[in-house]
């Protein structure tokens, strides 16, 4: 029996080298070679001849251009950086609060759902090209008045008297409202499928003792949550950093036609750099006062 267990167990595991293998090709072919050549490139002066690319390494030199002869570079680095610290949490909270209605009994409760994961279906579509970043990213609370032109929130903000750092919060909101929405389907994904985790017995106790909706929402949805939403954190933070609506990934995708291999890779390897910093001080954070907390 013994044996045969055995046999059993290795047939399995060849069907799992099997169905592995080919990704495993793929992601050495396609991610790891690029991987290293785009290291090379960012220390080398790449010159294309006949018989193809020739590298002359040249040290930190393009890494020295971006950040010290490049007087945009870096504020383009901090414009990315603070953009992602204003979505991110605008991000999340709109997922978790459409996938907690999205997740209620009510019908038309699948279409509402497929509605609202319909723009990862057309961003990863030819459609998209068609629209232009004007349509997407236009601000949604601007109006006309009288027919004398149009009334801009900035004004209307202005004239509140509010605190610098709410006046730019609420300003980056209505100027990105209609794409924030936009991006937030595959986390509306991953929140409904952590809801339908949690057992329902636990609101029924919560219902028992007369805790009311607020109180199930921050003591019972929201620690059961809290792997889930590590997972999105990431994810809205890698989907942020890496669009290209970036203004540091569009810069070195013009540089990268424009041939200027060297220079994009040393602006992408050093905001890479950067973006792993933030993403670990986030999780960081996240785990020693969040995570611990509802563990």
């Amino acid at each position: 029996m013994k044996k045969k267990a055995r046999g059993i167990e290795s047939l399995r595991r060849r069907y799992g080298y099997t169905f592995v293998g080919h990704w495993v090709i793929g992601l050495i072919m396609f991610f790891f070679v690029p991987l290293i050549y785009s290291i090379m490139y960012s220390f080398s002066d790449i010159t294309m001849t006949d018989s193809g690319f020739v590298l002359k390494y040249v040290g930190f030199h393009n890494y020295n251009m971006a950040l010290f002869d490049n007087p945009e570079y870096l504020d383009q680095v901090r414009d990315s950086v603070i953009s992602m610290f204003y979505s991110l949490p605008m991000v999340v909270a709109l997922s978790l609060i459409l996938a907690v209605l999205l997740n209620q009994k009510y019908y038309g409760r699948t279409i509402m759902r497929i509605v609202f994961f319909l723009p990862v279906i057309i961003e990863s579509s030819v459609i998209v090209s068609l629209l232009s970043d004007s349509s997407i990213n236009a601000p949604i609370f601007n109006f006309s008045t009288d027919g004398q032109g149009v009334l801009n929130y900035d004004l209307i903000l202005s004239n509140l008297n509010l605190p610098e750092e709410i006046t730019g919060f609420l300003t980056f909101f209505l100027s990105n409202a209609v794409s924030l929405t936009w991006s937030c389907g595959v986390q509306i994904i991953l929140f409904l499928a952590g809801l339908q985790g949690i057992p329902e017995s636990l609101y029924e106790v919560s219902k028992i003792e007369g805790a009311n909706k607020w109180d199930e929402f921050w003591l019972i949805t929201v620690p059961m949550l809290r792997h889930v939403l590590s997972l999105v954190i990431i994810y809205t933070m890698i989907s942020n950093f890496t669009s290209s609506n970036n203004v540091v990934v569009s810069t070195a995708m013009q540089l990268m036609r424009s041939m200027n291999w060297s220079s994009a890779a040393a602006m992408l390897w050093f905001y890479f750099v950067i973006v792993l910093a933030v993403i670990g001080v986030v999780l960081f954070l996240y785990n020693r006062y969040c995570l611990k907390k509802w563990d």
